[in-house]
């Protein structure tokens, strides 16, 4: 079941917030029960028999969380050493396996396919494990809050990535408001807004573009670039929105996975703003583990030969090389997203190692300007079929193709949905909370409250149109 299709809009939900908020219903231990029963049937609406595997992950991970709590530190390391083969293990075997069969020149076996949201789930639940033997959090011995946590439907098929204490004490103690409420259906809209009227209008522009054998000029590769870079933004941030805001529905508060990203000066930064959550859940279960281990090990072996300097920076170089190789994997089973996973570490191998700037003014927009340069030519590697493609698509944007600088498809394409452009562009920056600190530092804090409430039931009224009207545009990070 999908956020933006009716039957969620209009029955699901609607009987969801009904059942949780009846008077006889006010024990947490029984809204606990009726949301991950809602949870289940979420997921399960559109993977009958993968729910299955859920579960199993549930269960897994519980008896692992009990199991590493119940022993010695020394002896907890091979209790966490299992729980990484169970939960790498199912994702290996439903997301990779069939890549590699077909690679090798073997049939595919159809049992093996992709189940929706696995490789955020299953990182979820396995720091929950990793948490509890680090001492993190204390081991969750009702099994109904730890199948909760790692299937709330929310935030179940593509994140944010939550970590156990974050809403530890939520699953206990959590209290939800008509407050609540409002603002997380505030918060839903900007993000049902987000994915229907921004992201899947720029997805006509990205489907047209990025069709193979195609031939089009260079101004229309580069708007199929940038509509490429915007609707992955809008698509993904917006369910994130649509997330946190039904969370707070219930009674819970996710972190924020997405900060402006567009207005980093860095790749480094970008990455500080952009899928928080991945990245901050690679920072602490790889790269830190990694720089105390192997990378350790490797930085004595080059000091032997060369000097410290020299290894710390191997080192470091290899820690983050297998950091952004996991992660490249981790969004799909393919070589573009290997590809583009080492293009991320080149930018930043590459500003790790460059002089500080002497003018900082100047710095500060060249290095925007090279930022979103790099994340357009990675979301082209990002979105292609092959590197073949991606290759193509290239050689078409810098006219190396013998293809025209400028058609009449491109400025019918731009004409279509300039307007989305410029909005996708203005509303990637923070150009609206700007907007209400000045108003409010004016003493129009009434009228933008107005202006608030007016906005959102266009939005409203403008998503309801695009979801009866429009066609099904599937979240991008489903097929993550």
């Amino acid at each position: 079941m999908v956020f933006s299709k009716a039957e969620f809009l209009f029955l699901l939900l609607p009987f969801t917030l009904a059942v949780y908020w009846l008077p006889f219903f006010r024990g947490l231990r029984w809204r606990n029960i009726w949301l991950l029963l809602v949870s289940l049937f979420f997921y399960a609406w559109g993977e009958r028999f993968y729910v299955l595997l859920m579960v199993l992950s549930i269960l897994g991970n519980w008896l692992l969380g009990l199991w590493v709590s119940s022993v010695p530190r020394p002896r907890g390391k091979a209790i966490v050493a299992l729980a990484c083969g169970f939960n790498l293990g199912l994702l290996f075997a439903f997301k990779y396996l069939n890549w590699i069969l077909s690679g090798v020149g073997m049939e595919p076996i159809a049992f093996f396919r992709l189940p929706i949201g696995i490789s955020f789930y299953t990182f979820q639940a396995l720091s929950y494990v990793i948490d509890v033997y680090r001492g993190k959090d204390p081991p969750q011995k009702n099994l109904i809050d730890v199948g909760l946590y790692i299937a709330f439907f929310p935030q179940l098929v593509a994140g944010p990535i939550v970590r156990y204490g974050t809403v530890a004490k939520q699953l206990r103690e959590r209290t939800a408001t008509w407050d609540g409420v409002a603002q997380g259906a505030w918060r839903f809209t900007i993000g049902l807004s987000k994915k229907l009227i921004l992201a899947d209008q720029l997805g006509s522009v990205t489907r047209l573009t990025f069709q193979q054998n195609t031939e089009q000029s260079a101004l229309l590769a580069w708007l199929g670039a940038l509509a490429v870079m915007l609707q992955i933004f809008f698509d993904f941030s917006g369910y994130s929105d649509m997330a946190i805001g039904l969370g707070k529905m219930f009674g819970f508060d996710f972190p924020e996975n997405f900060k402006y990203p567009y207005i980093s000066q860095s790749i480094s930064e970008f990455w500080r703003r952009w899928h928080i959550s991945l990245s901050s859940w690679f920072r602490d279960y790889l790269y830190y583990p990694l720089s105390v281990g192997p990378s350790v090990r490797l930085r004595k072996a080059v000091a032997q030969k060369w000097s410290r300097q020299t290894a710390a920076k191997v080192s470091g170089a290899f820690t983050l090389f297998v950091v952004w190789l996991a992660t490249g994997l981790w969004h799909g089973a393919n070589l573009t997203f290997v590809v583009w996973g080492l293009m991320q570490f080149v930018f930043l191998a590459v500003e790790q190692y460059r002089r500080p700037p002497k003018n900082k003014k100047r710095a500060a927009i060249l290095g925007t300007i090279g930022t979103l340069l790099a994340v357009l030519c990675s979301d082209v590697v990002f979105q292609a079929d092959s590197l073949s493609h991606a290759a193509s698509y290239f050689a078409t944007m810098l006219c190396l193709r013998g293809n025209p600088l400028a058609d009449p498809a491109a400025w019918y394409w731009l004409r279509q949905y300039g307007v989305v452009f410029v909005l996708g562009i203005l509303l990637s920056t923070p150009v609206v909370p700007v907007l209400r600190e000045k108003m409010e530092a004016r003493g129009h804090g009434n009228l933008w409250a107005w202006v608030r409430t007016a906005g959102m039931m266009l939005l409203l009224l403008l998503d309801i149109g695009f979801v009866f009207g429009g066609d099904y545009s599937p979240f991008i990070y489903f097929n993550f």
